[in-house]
C-alpha cells in the first residue's frame, strides 16, 4: 500500500471545501511524500452536521472522514519585507504575491499572518475532490498497516503484520511494536497513513 495523508478539518472549513469555494488549504507544515497523494479528510467537531445522501440517506459528516482529495501541489509561504508581506517562493528562488492562494483557501492575510505566528507555511491545492456518500470512521485507517479489531482501532487484529505481538492470553489483546500506529484519535493536524481505497 503507498502512503498517504489524513487531515483534520474544521466543519465550517469542510462545508466550503465540500461545496467547491475552498481550493487550497494552509498548514504550519507538509509531508515528504511527492506530490501529487491522497489526503482523506476527517472532519473534526460535534456540531451536528448532516447531509442527504441520494444514495446512503442522512448521513452525519463531523467526527468522520468524509472525503478524499488529490495534493497536486504545494506552495511554500514565507514572510517577505519589513510588513511581513507572505509571498510564495517559487522553484526558482523568486517571490510571488499570494493574494490568488489566499482567495482560493477562503483567508485573508492576516488570518494566515496570525495562523503562522512568523514561521513558513504551505498552501495544499486541492484537486479530484471526492465526498463520500457514506463518511467512514477513524478504524478503517492505519500507519503502518494496523488492523483494528471489532469495534476498536486501538487493538490490533493483523497477525501477518511484521510488527503483530501477541500476547498468548485470551483476557489480553494483542499489541504492535510500533508506538501510534492504530489511529485512536484523529490528528491535532495530519498523519501520514496507508492509502485505503474505498468504493463509497
Amino acid at each position: 500500500m503507498s502512503k498517504a495523508v489524513l487531515l483534520s478539518i474544521r466543519p465550517n472549513w469542510c462545508k466550503m471545501i465540500w461545496a467547491g469555494m475552498k481550493e487550497v488549504e494552509v498548514r504550519k507544515t507538509r509531508p515528504t511524500l511527492e506530490t501529487p497523494f491522497k489526503a482523506y479528510i476527517y472532519c473534526t467537531g460535534h456540531d451536528g452536521w448532516v447531509m442527504k445522501s441520494p444514495k446512503a440517506g442522512v448521513q452525519k459528516m463531523d467526527s468522520r472522514v468524509i472525503g478524499e482529495f488529490t495534493c497536486d501541489k504545494i506552495d511554500k509561504l514565507v514572510h517577505v519585507g519589513s510588513m511581513m508581506d507572505i509571498n510564495i517562493l517559487t522553484s526558482d528562488g523568486w517571490y510571488k504575491p499570494a493574494d490568488a492562494l489566499l482567495q482560493a483557501a477562503c483567508l485573508t492575510e492576516e488570518t494566515v499572518k496570525k495562523y503562522l505566528q512568523g514561521r513558513n507555511g504551505y498552501g495544499w491545492h486541492i484537486s479530484d475532490l471526492k465526498i463520500y456518500d457514506k463518511p467512514r470512521d477513524l478504524n478503517e485507517f492505519s500507519r503502518f498497516g494496523f488492523l483494528g479489531m471489532g469495534r476498536s482501532n486501538c487493538v490490533c487484529g493483523n497477525r501477518r503484520c511484521e510488527n503483530y505481538e501477541p500476547s498468548y492470553h485470551y483476557m489480553i489483546p494483542p499489541t504492535c511494536k510500533i508506538d501510534g500506529c492504530s489511529i485512536c484519535r484523529p490528528p491535532q493536524s495530519w498523519c501520514y497513513v496507508e492509502d485505503a481505497e474505498c468504493t463509497s
